[in-house]
């Protein structure tokens, strides 16, 4: 062959051998592109989404609230709607909107900032069972001066957002429109609906005590009043009464037998070491009654270091943060 033709048939073969490899790369780069985005059903490009992963657990943060966290959500499946650790704490969601747990106060995010305004929920190991009267030292005691001085000066304030989305009350008219007119003992009152269940268990348990037990049956009959709902805040606070949501119940009788029947009437009679008044210086209302409301996610007033015998309110995630053997 002659040297012409052979360099004319090199130059073919290179020519042919570049364009294929022109082709593979442009079906490698066709694969490893990115899909063009999606279009939604008019044609219009519908937004890429980038998916939500939970925010990371520091170390040790998993602890803050966790488990008040975890048991507000079991106890009201219904209204809430999520929980997760976001933004450095853990928070629940309803109606859309996150409440976090700083320290018990459960805060949306625009209040995070003012978190040192307000006083916690309170959220607490109960016992079940009979009362025991706590042993108040001299370091407790000063303690407890301290804070009935400061709530006189400076009554706490208390953030009623979380409580507010969570019974789905934000004003007496409100409140109002949301309460049930029940039957309890006998007596008539009004209530918030998410009690009316976990009442009737309890009235159903406290007459079959009152068939076997004088000292029940006595006491429902003494009834004078039994107060659900009624709108406002605790005594010497600027915090909501759980009275004002309907989910707390006075069982009031018709006469106190001259024992003491509230902390502060105690106080405000002169007695100074009030929190050292024994059984039978407190109004004590029968022990069956007593463990009907336990039983049914009722906390007893009675067991409080601030006591008030005669109150009952409904707090069942207290009781999933309280074993059975709750000291």
């Amino acid at each position: 062959m002659r040297p012409r033709s052979i360099a004319a048939l090199l130059v073919l073969f290179a020519l042919i051998a570049l364009t294929s490899a022109g082709v593979r790369t442009d079906e490698n780069a066709r694969e490893s592109a990115p899909a063009p985005p999606p279009q939604g059903a008019d044609g219009s490009i519908e937004p890429e989404l980038t998916p939500i992963r939970a925010n990371p657990l520091p170390p040790g943060a998993a602890a803050a609230g966790a488990e008040e966290i975890k048991a507000i959500t079991r106890a009201y499946s219904g209204r809430i709607e999520d929980s997760s650790y976001r933004d450095g704490e853990w928070a629940v969601r309803i109606d859309g909107r996150w409440y976090y747990w700083e320290e018990g106060r459960l805060l949306t995010a625009d209040l995070r900032p003012r978190a040192e305004e307000f006083t916690p929920l309170r959220f607490y190991r109960y016992y079940r069972g009979p009362l025991r009267i706590r042993e108040v030292d001299s370091e407790l005691a000063d303690r407890l001066r301290n804070i009935l001085a400061e709530r006189r000066s400076d009554p706490p304030v208390r953030h009623p957002g979380f409580q507010d989305a969570l019974y789905g009350v934000s004003s007496r008219a409100e409140a109002e429109n949301t309460m049930v007119d029940v039957t309890f003992l006998g007596r008539r009152t009004r209530v918030h609906p998410v009690t009316v269940e976990a009442l009737r268990r309890v009235e159903n348990e406290v007459r079959e005590a009152a068939s076997r037990n004088p000292e029940v049956e006595e006491f429902v009959g003494d009834l004078n009043a039994v107060e659900g709902f009624h709108w406002r805040n605790i005594a010497g606070t600027r915090a909501r009464s759980f009275h004002s949501y309907g989910v707390a119940v006075d069982l009031i009788p018709g006469y106190y037998g001259g024992d003491f029947g509230y902390w502060r009437w105690a106080a405000e009679a002169g007695v100074e070491d009030w929190w050292a008044l024994g059984e039978e210086d407190r109004f004590m209302i029968p022990q069956p009654i007593v463990d009907a409301f336990e039983r049914n996610g009722f906390v007893w007033g009675g067991k409080w270091l601030f006591f008030d015998p005669i109150h009952f309110e409904y707090r069942p995630e207290v009781f999933l943060l309280s074993p059975e053997d709750t000291e």
